[in-house]
């Protein structure tokens, strides 16, 4: 008998690129499973974030007590999880309002960080606004009323003097702790000039209202050509 020799036609593969090919086959596979974490990380932040909402953020620095102008603000969009709350939705609802802390170039504003000066447009260009203590106010007096200050100051021959005539009344407090001590706060308008000779009044004397009458509005002489009531 004749014993023909068989061969296998399958070609064993070498140890080293089987290796090779699961290593691949391994990499390739974390690379789909990485793909499709992300995608569904990012499918969830944007059902999380939801749709961009305006906000009105700084165009530059602003410093703490800076009144708002159209050109310190601008409005962007932001996902509404970042908007801090009480965000201002329009730049123009923050023109006029009132810094009171420092906010950076690109910071959403937000109502917490913003205020509205009480006195704003209530005086004009070369005006200031002065708040003293008064141990003496006419019964009645209120902001429609005019008003000359007097300042009696101590000492071996006590004295009274005129330190602002003719001034416009902003407020009136009678409950001020600050200001408890001497009697009733209250604020007026005046130029730079009253103001000095207020404040100094106030810090050396004792300072008493009087309200004027309207027939006699202009009848004080002028602080200006120096009229004061001197030591009696």
């Amino acid at each position: 008998m004749r014993i023909v020799p068989t061969f296998s036609l399958r070609r064993k593969l070498p140890l080293s690129s089987k290796i090779f090919l699961s290593v691949a086959a391994a990499c390739g596979l974390a690379s789909f499973l990485l793909v499709r974490a992300d995608a569904s990380g990012a499918s969830g932040q944007r059902a999380v974030a939801g749709p961009g909402v305006g906000v009105t953020v700084a165009t530059h620095d602003i410093e703490a007590g800076a009144t708002l102008t159209a050109a310190d603000l601008r409005l962007t969009q932001m996902p509404p999880a970042f908007a801090p709350p009480g965000s201002i939705i329009s730049p123009g609802a923050a023109v006029g309002l009132v810094a009171q802390n420092s906010i950076a170039e690109g910071e959403a504003l937000s109502l917490s960080r913003l205020g509205r000066s009480v006195l704003a447009g209530s005086v004009g260009p070369g005006r200031l606004v002065v708040t003293a203590g008064f141990a003496s106010v006419p019964q009645g007096l209120t902001t429609a009323d005019r008003v000359d200050v007097f300042a009696t100051f101590g000492g071996a021959r006590p004295f009274t003097e005129l330190v602002g005539e003719d001034l416009r009344v902003l407020r009136i407090d009678a409950t001020s702790d600050a200001l408890s001590d001497t009697g009733t706060a209250v604020t007026l308008d005046v130029d730079a000039g009253t103001a000095r000779q207020l404040l100094q009044a106030d810090a050396t004397g004792t300072l008493a209202l009087v309200a004027r009458g309207m027939a006699t509005a202009t009848s004080s002489p002028s602080l200006s050509s120096g009229g004061t009531a001197g030591p009696g």
